[in-house]
């Protein structure tokens, strides 16, 4: 009787060994001293580092277990062309407007350029007015105003990628 319950342990230690060395594969991935990157079943020598890899294997059951795993890939392929489909028009979205931004920061820039010309009633006897340097004041807002816009949408931009 112990040695039949013997048996039967040893046989079911080998089946829970065998079944999940079954379940999954080991792959290394090692780095050698030059940089490059080796994958193999073993590690590499001289490796300067060494991952090791644990891959599941596809152990389905029945057509129909393979039938649903085949669909849900492409479901999530239907989802993942979605979702690429809307990041192209966001950032096609993105890039127009940016180029507008980019213009109003050039006329903001232009302006401001303009506005640096001293006009009549700019000047108070040796000094300039109030209104110069309000004006001024008012320019300069404009165009960091645009600047920050535009960096904000190029980040925007950025983040998709």
């Amino acid at each position: 009787m112990q040695r039949l319950f013997g048996t039967v342990a040893a046989v079911a230690g080998c089946v829970v060994v065998f079944g999940s060395w079954a379940a999954e594969q080991t792959f290394y991935k090692s780095v050698q001293p030059d940089g490059s990157v080796v994958y193999g079943d073993a590690p590499t020598k001289g490796a300067v580092r060494t991952d090791k890899i644990k891959v599941p294997v596809d152990n389905l059951g029945s057509d129909a277990d393979a039938a649903a795993a085949k669909r849900a890939l492409e479901i999530n392929r239907e989802k993942l062309l979605q979702e690429v489909t809307a990041r192209d028009a966001l950032r096609r979205k993105l890039d127009n407007q940016i180029a507008e931004a980019a213009r109003r920061v050039k006329e903001a820039e232009a302006a401001r350029e303009s506005g640096r010309n001293i006009g009549v009633g700019d000047r108070e006897g040796r000094h300039l007015s109030p209104q110069y340097w309000d004006r001024q004041n008012k320019l300069a807002l404009a165009l960091r105003q645009a600047r920050t816009a535009l960096d904000r949408l190029k980040a925007e931009r950025d983040s998709l990628r």
